[in-house]
């Protein structure tokens, strides 16, 4: 027996023997230590004296329910779990209780261990995981985003651009791609600098997000180049939508330079939708880099629709 005495006294966490009425029978050294109460204090009195006030009451039930039970708790429940020292600190712990028969009388065993440092570090690695989620998903922005405009980038355009013809597709819509491309931007940069040019930049992206439309897709593709893809445009809207753009761009007041774009269509329509989206992004891009090369060519300031070129084609 002394041998299980001495088990009992010097285990490294807080021991405590509940009988039926809820009352202490026992406590080890480790208890007073974690209670701050001397032993002699904690006999007799009702084991409700270590637990917070606020949730005394209730713990009086699950005390019962619990003995009528008469089941074992092991360490590691869900359930959070607070105590309360003597000088009437709160701390949270992890309990396991353990049915007893001792000389044909029922008793609880409480072991109680102190878990602040376990909860703080588990509070730390939630920070930091909600920081790392954080960092990730600023990165994964950054790596779509063209980092003077804040347009989508050439690569998340092409994914974004492929989803929208998935769903033109799925819902039997038309679908439209502008090219955009500044003229004299060479001249920009030459005459007044490179840091005058990116404001150009800047100012030519926001008007671009300003005049498109909340669910149109607007990209820097490059250089002084963007492009905008539109959802559910047939060939006139698609033409309307890029003059829309257009003008947009030439109102822009510079005080050092006048600032106008040229603009390449193409429009896709359900039954152009025979392939992979990638496929018809391709030829897309290639249509309209073809429309945007032709208005530049015929005079710059001005929207181009590739089917024009096939009907000036069909006339020649």
């Amino acid at each position: 027996m002394k041998v299980y005495q001495r088990i009992f006294e010097y285990t490294p966490d807080a021991l405590l023997l509940i009988d039926q009425a809820g009352r202490i029978t026992l406590a080890n050294a480790q208890a007073e230590i974690l209670f701050g109460y001397d032993r002699s204090e904690l006999i007799d009195q009702p084991v409700e004296m270590l637990v917070p006030s606020r949730v005394a009451a209730r713990h009086v039930g699950h005390r019962n329910a619990f003995m009528a039970e008469s089941h074992s708790r092991q360490m590691g429940a869900a359930v959070e779990l607070f105590s309360q020292r003597k000088d009437g600190s709160e701390f949270p712990v992890d309990i396991m209780l353990s049915p007893m028969l001792i000389d044909d009388r029922h008793f609880t065993l409480c072991v109680a261990r102190d878990i602040t440092e376990r909860k703080a570090a588990e509070s730390r690695l939630k920070h930091q995981t909600a920081e790392l989620q954080k960092l990730h998903a600023e990165l994964k922005v950054l790596a779509s985003r063209d980092s003077l405009t804040g347009l989508l980038n050439r690569r998340a355009f092409q994914e974004h651009a492929a989803q929208m013809l998935r769903t033109a597709r799925r819902r039997k819509e038309s679908a439209a791609l502008l090219m955009i491309d500044l003229d004299h931007f060479k001249q920009i940069n030459d005459c007044f600098g490179h840091a005058e040019g990116d404001h150009v930049l800047k100012m030519v992206a926001a008007a671009l997000k300003a005049t498109a439309r909340e669910n149109d897709i607007v990209a820097r593709l490059g250089g002084e180049e963007f492009v905008v893809a539109v959802l559910g445009a047939c060939e006139t809207e698609s033409v309307a939508a890029a003059e829309r753009l257009r003008l947009a761009i030439a109102a822009i007041r510079s005080p050092k330079s006048g600032i106008t774009a040229s603009i390449g269509v193409t429009t896709c329509t359900p039954q152009m939708q025979k392939h992979e989206a990638s496929l018809i992004l391709g030829e897309l891009l290639k249509q309209a880099d073809r429309a945007l090369y032709a208005a530049k060519h015929n005079g710059r300031n001005q929207v181009c629709h590739v089917n024009s070129l096939a009907q000036a084609d069909t006339l020649l």
